[in-house]
């Protein structure tokens, strides 16, 4: 065989094996859409066909009408958007197993604004945020934390478990 002919023969090669390669790049890419895809629609049903329950409330009538759906008490949260307290709970909130968990079997989680609802606010004789306050499933209080607790989130677990 000939140089030319050799390296003819060389780059017809290289030149299928990069067509190829390719090809194979874009199988796998299409079957790993195809499973991606596939994986979605499943969680998606799992979601919609496994009953569940609702553990947050937008206002505080939708609070109570949950927690009578699922014996549960009400737990809500006044807040305000500048409140450097209620960032400090939320924080708190969201790092505490034990608060979570005892809110996700036992609570409806309603959180309001102070100055949005200064209604509901007035209701409970609070003049600021943060407040935690614990709803019987007649909007009632049962008892709550008006202001930052001074044993941070250990003070609010401590009262969740009491109103149970």
């Amino acid at each position: 065989m000939k140089k030319s002919d050799a390296r003819k023969h060389t780059s017809k090669k290289k030149s299928d094996a990069k067509k190829k390669s390719k090809h194979e790049q874009k199988s796998l890419t299409k079957n790993k859409t195809i499973y991606f895809v596939g994986i979605i629609i499943i969680l998606a049903a799992i979601y919609l066909l496994v009953p569940g329950s609702q553990s947050e409330a937008s206002s505080v009538e939708e609070g109570i009408r949950l927690a009578r759906e699922q014996d549960k008490l009400i737990f809500l949260y006044i807040n305000s958007r500048d409140c450097t307290y209620c960032r400090l709970l939320e924080q708190q909130f969201g790092q505490s197993e034990e608060f979570q968990q005892i809110i996700e079997e036992n609570y409806i989680w309603v959180t309001i604004d102070f100055l949005q609802n200064l209604s509901i606010a007035r209701r409970f004789g609070l003049s600021g945020p943060p407040a935690m306050i614990i709803l019987d499933q007649n909007g009632t209080a049962i008892s709550g934390i008006p202001g930052y607790p001074p044993g941070g989130i250990q003070d609010v677990i401590a009262m969740l478990k009491e109103a149970l």
